[in-house]
């Protein structure tokens, strides 16, 4: 397999598995009209397993991103900057849950079910409002890197 094949395959796959990461909601409204004691519980859970899994899949994306984009720069420069505007999309993901969703989710951590903590429904709602935009950047990514497989010449 060539170069350009390998990083776009790469590409593809771990921009997928971002996306099937954050994207689906099946809990969403759910979490939206929870209570303090089953939102922090289900919250605390669920960032146990994403604080893990998602910058993983962020640095795998961005990085397999820029190599596809580097292999496609002269053979394929509309499906190279295709690559790059995926990259360009998780990066704004990474860098509104750096800003936005990990400061909430740390003081969430110290939260116990039992004791409301003052402030919770504010700090619930400023995390959805950023979750719907983090979102819609992770499907501009894979909407981008899905033009890009398309744009692609093949060999």
């Amino acid at each position: 397999m060539d170069p350009t094949t390998t990083a776009t395959r790469a590409h593809d796959v771990c921009t997928a598995a971002l996306a099937l990461a954050i994207v689906p909601e099946p809990f969403g409204r759910r979490r939206r009209a929870m209570g303090f004691d089953d939102y922090v519980r289900h919250q605390q859970r669920a960032d146990a397993v994403m604080r893990r899994l998602a910058p993983a899949l962020s640095v795998l994306a961005m990085g397999t991103g820029a190599a596809a984009t580097a292999t496609l720069a002269r053979s394929a420069p509309r499906a190279a900057a295709a690559r790059a505007m995926s990259v360009a999309a998780v990066a704004g993901a990474v860098v509104l849950t750096v800003r936005v969703h990990v400061p909430v989710n740390e003081r969430l951590r110290t939260w116990r079910p039992g004791a409301e903590a003052p402030g919770w429904r504010q700090a619930r709602a400023r995390w959805e409002r950023a979750h719907v935009v983090r979102r819609g950047l992770v499907v501009v990514a894979a909407a981008a890197t899905a033009a890009s497989a398309a744009a692609t010449p093949t060999r």
